[in-house]
């Protein structure tokens, strides 16, 4: 877990924005961070908490000093301001007993509790939800009611992938920040800070793949994962002689394998997606700079290449939505690969 400021990869223009309101003294009581998965936002959230909690900190700045007894029981995790919850591993909601507290003792423990009481140590109390899409009906309901009526010392910040995926009530009720994808050289350089890999130029290739996702560069290193990428790598480079019931069912089985529960797997499935996005779209630039190698433009020519690819590029998108909307892994990859391998045997309408 980053310490300070200065190990942060990217995000400037947020934490400026962060900077302004203190100096301002014009934070919110809630805030929703949102952008994609492992791009640092909840890093980031815990910064600004341990900004906020240091007692040598200067007034208008985010620095915390590390060293005094706030930053050293916030990075024991001992703080007694501060409380965090996200959704656990293997489970697909967040329990309402984060929230709430369990059924004995609910409304008298949980999140929302603890955040309605006076600070014990500080100015004010601050709770940061991870996964806050994880929340359900009841756990979001229970949040919203806190929103409308925020405790006078409390500051709470949502971490999720999109704002949509966030109650309309609630998201209006919080401020909206966006964040982006790292860039490669920032990957690249965590990759390396990090000892994950050792080589420069390895550990570019693998930020190249990432798609600004530190998430997804450690899926990257996975042996398995990236033998898996390559077999399917190697059916789409002979699209026309693809069997794609053998290959969903080899990919399928794999990510099962490899996979330590469904989440993961759905989000393994996805990096295969789009690298399968990925490699279409390599070949529809090649055919537009005219690379008469491709056996597509030998086929078909340029105007029915790309004709043929750009459904199947939509195809992929659509498989990817159905992943993300809880479809079954191994039926989404067995349409896919069964279509993909259709429209190549058909050719595209233009050419019929």
């Amino acid at each position: 877990m980053l310490q300070s400021w200065d190990e942060m990869r990217g995000h400037r223009e947020q934490r400026e924005l962060f900077r302004r309101s203190i100096q301002r003294d014009r934070l919110s009581h809630a805030y929703a961070l949102c952008g994609p998965e492992g791009i640092g936002k909840r890093q980031f959230a815990r910064l600004f908490a341990k900004s906020q909690f240091c007692r040598e900190r200067s007034p208008e700045q985010l620095d915390a000093c590390g060293i005094c007894r706030a930053c050293k029981g916030f990075e024991a995790d001992t703080w007694p301001d501060f409380i965090e919850i996200g959704c656990p591993e293997g489970k697909s909601q967040i329990p309402l007993d984060l929230l709430l507290g369990s059924s004995e003792k609910r409304g008298h423990e949980g999140l929302l509790y603890e955040l309605s009481m006076s600070p014990q140590a500080s100015s004010r109390r601050i709770a940061i939800i991870d996964d806050a899409h994880y929340l359900n009906a009841e756990g979001a309901n229970a949040l919203l009611k806190t929103l409308e009526e925020p405790p006078a010392s409390a500051l709470m910040i949502l971490i999720v992938n999109s704002p949509d995926a966030l109650l309309p009530t609630i998201r209006s009720r919080c401020q909206v920040v966006r964040f982006f994808p790292l860039s490669d050289h920032d990957i690249r350089d965590i990759l390396l800070s990090e000892k994950m890999l050792e080589d420069s130029a390895e550990a570019m290739v693998v930020a190249d793949m990432a798609g600004g996702s530190l998430t997804v560069a450690r899926q990257l290193l996975n042996a398995e994962l990236r033998a898996l990428k390559d077999r399917i790598g190697e059916q789409l480079n002979f699209l026309e002689k693809m069997q794609p019931l053998v290959l969903a069912k080899q990919v399928a089985d794999e990510l099962e394998k490899i996979s330590s529960g469904l989440d993961e797997q759905r989000r393994n499935a996805n990096w295969l997606l789009r690298f399968v996005a990925d490699f279409i779209q390599t070949r529809m630039r090649l055919l537009v700079e005219g690379d008469f190698s491709d056996p597509l433009t030998q086929r078909l020519g340029v105007r029915c290449g790309i004709d043929l690819l750009a459904p199947m590029l939509d195809r992929v998108c659509a498989a990817t939505h159905q992943i993300d909307g809880n479809s079954p892994v191994r039926l989404v990859l067995e349409a896919l690969f069964d279509d993909l391998a259709r429209q190549m045997r058909l050719g595209p309408v233009s050419a019929r």
